[in-house]
């Protein structure tokens, strides 16, 4: 499991101070959740925020001897997209998938660092660069258009409290 970190520090301060005064932080921990999402979603439809790394000559070749057609980079059968799921704490917004290949596309992963084929094929059998799809990096810092967008949930908390 990954842990997501936030960057921008007026964020951090503000959702300090509405988790100090909210009795209950579920609502908001459940808005940030589908906050997580929609940028997920956000993502898949740009082809990355930063844009992801095209499919390999290799790949491609494979591809099109098995007729293999796709939308998009990580968007050949639509799974990985459709199983991203969210959860919610009172303490914390979750986002995951449940997909074997998740997080080999989300964080990358080198050649044969899953093994090999019975045939003692590296699987995989080419280095596979990060496409991160989740709404943080490779290095778990939430991306740029997260932190914009959780800060417009914290925000309305923080003025339903802070303001008569």
């Amino acid at each position: 499991m990954s842990f997501m970190q936030i960057n921008d520090q007026v964020l951090i301060d503000r959702l300090n101070q509405v988790a100090d005064r909210l009795f209950d932080t579920s609502p908001l921990a459940a808005a940030i959740a589908g906050t997580f999402a929609t940028v997920t979603d956000d993502n898949f439809d740009h082809g990355g925020r930063p844009e992801w790394a095209g499919r390999s000559v290799t790949t491609l070749k494979i591809y099109e001897r098995k007729g293999i057609k796709f939308g998009g980079v990580l968007q050949a059968s639509g799974e990985l997209r459709a199983r991203v799921v969210t959860s919610n704490t009172q303490d914390e917004a979750m986002i995951s998938n449940n997909m074997p290949y998740a997080a080999a596309m989300q964080f990358g992963i080198k050649q044969g660092a899953s093994g090999k084929t019975t045939r003692g094929a590296p699987i995989p059998f080419g280095d596979i660069p990060a496409r991160p799809y989740m709404p943080m990096d490779k290095d778990g810092f939430l991306q740029p258009e997260a932190e914009q967008e959780v800060f417009l949930d914290v925000d309305h908390y923080w003025h339903k409290i802070f303001t008569p």
